[in-house]
This record gives structure tokens, sequence and C-alpha cells, in this order.
């Protein structure tokens, strides 16, 4: 194979790359594998710890100050946990640019709801000004479900929302 060759075949799988990442960032795809207790809390992150994801259900976009502020979503994927791999369920909350634009402090929280339970699981809440919150993988995939974000401003709540049902 010619030198050439090999850097054109380098630069095709670069962009090929860059074009699936681009394209799964605003739905992304999950959350650092960690406990699945409803009351437990930590930092999200923007890693992708989870194969073979899909989305679950339809998205739901929350207003807050008169705009659409953040966008839950709901996800399966194959993700692993300190009991080892499994399908999983996670949510995301992705705050809109026209709302992160204004500039004020905000907090985005991410969990997915279990009908019947009266708290969300695999909580997360991201740091401030985070755009793109991923709750912790929970194994919830024989229960009805639903992504649930949550925006706190000013350390007070101010808008929060649920995807669609999923069973």
């Amino acid at each position: 194979m010619s030198p050439l060759h090999r850097l054109g075949t380098a630069v095709a799988a670069v962009l090929s790359a860059t074009v699936v990442l681009v394209a799964i960032a605003p739905a992304a795809t999950a959350a650092p594998a960690a406990t699945t207790a409803s009351s437990t809390s930590s930092t999200s992150s923007t890693s992708v710890p989870c194969g073979s994801v899909r989305q679950l259900g339809e998205k739901k976009v929350v207003s807050d100050l008169g705009m659409s502020a953040f966008t839950v979503r709901q996800y399966i994927g194959w993700c692993s946990d300190s009991r080892g791999s499994a399908w999983m369920n996670f949510a995301s909350v992705y705050v809109w640019d026209q709302y992160h634009a204004r500039g004020f402090a905000y907090r985005a929280s991410a969990g997915v709801a279990v009908r019947g339970e009266p708290e969300t699981r695999g909580f997360t809440t991201g740091a401030n000004r985070q755009q793109l919150t991923y709750s912790v993988p929970v194994r919830t995939t024989t229960s009805c479900t639903q992504g649930w974000g949550k925006l706190a401003r000013s350390g007070s709540e101010s808008a929060q929302g649920l995807s669609s049902l999923v069973c």
C-alpha cells in the first residue's frame, strides 16, 4: 500500500469518527456506571460507557423563562456497573444554547422515573452551567420508565419534565 493511500485511509477514518461523534452528541448516550440507588447523587459526566445505545420513546422539550430551556431524553444501552454488564436505562438533559446564553447560574439534573415509585433512579446533577447531563444507568428495563430532567436556577427549582412513558 502506498504512503499516499495510507494517508487517505487514515484521514477518511478520522472524518468518519468525527461525523459519528457529532451525530450522537446532542442525543448523548450515557453516564458513568455507578450505583443505582435512587437517593444517590453524583456529578455527571459526558463520557459514554454504554454501547448499542438507542433512544426510547419521545423526547420532551421543557420551557422556562418563556423559552425552550432543555430537552429530556431516555435511552437504553448495554452498560456496566458493579454487578456486571446488562441492558440499562438512563436519561439525558441537554440545555439549549439560547437558555445557556442568558449567562446565569443553573444546574441540570437527570434521572429515570419508574412508574409507581416516588423517586427517580440514577439521579445525577451536573456542574454549574453544564449543558449536557446524563443520569447513571440503572437496571429498569423490565419496568415502565421515563427520562426525567430538571433545572435549578439561583438555588431553586425552575423547570422539570418527563420524556414519554415506555413500557
